[in-house]
């Protein structure tokens, strides 16, 4: 026997765990009602996406039934700043770069997760306009097999990798420059 909506009510506790360890429950009580039924979970979690994130785009196409959504927020931007930075003073190109590696292989693990989903990280080293570097995503509805509460809480781990990716690179970055500068002085 199970209980009806219980992945949902687990999927919801488990990101409102998240969020309150991250410093951002308020975003619980901004996206979600008290009143859980598949209808409420879903638009809740939809809001959600749009709201964990500085700058969020959803479209849907209903010729191909798919929808596209373009995520950034100010973490993704400052990440490929800094881990432009790292390569410069390192002199490694983007493409070998290894934050920029690393940042693709995290987003595949957490997005890679169904076949009726599809990604695409755009980072930007040197952006020509705000929220530049973005997270595209594709999401088709011909086979329902996604559930945006498993998508919303993966999205939530991303963030959290990247702002925890940022202070590794702004410690590695300020080390550089000191050792450099040190290095300068004693000559």
């Amino acid at each position: 026997m199970g209980i009806d909506g219980f992945d949902e009510i687990m999927n919801m506790i488990s990101i409102a765990k998240m969020l309150n360890d991250m410093g951002r429950y308020h975003l619980v009580t901004d996206s979600f009602v008290d009143d859980i039924d598949y209808d409420n979970y879903y638009e809740g979690m939809y809001v959600l996406i749009g709201n964990i994130f500085d700058y969020s785009s959803c479209n849907y196409y209903e010729h191909r039934n798919f929808e596209l959504h373009v995520l950034s927020d100010a973490v993704i931007v400052n990440f490929y700043l800094l881990a432009g930075e790292y390569g410069k003073l390192h002199k490694i190109p983007n493409g070998n770069n290894p934050y920029i590696e690393s940042a693709l292989k995290e987003v595949r693990n957490q997005l890679n997760i169904s076949h009726c989903m599809d990604w695409h990280l755009a980072g930007h080293t040197e952006p020509k306009r705000p929220f530049h570097s973005r997270l595209g995503i594709v999401i088709s509805h011909d086979c329902g097999c996604c559930d945006i509460g498993v998508i919303a809480y993966r999205l939530l781990q991303l963030l959290d990798w990247f702002e925890n990716e940022c202070c590794e690179l702004k410690a590695h970055v300020a080390a550089f420059k000191s050792q450099t500068q040190i290095r300068s002085e004693d000559q």
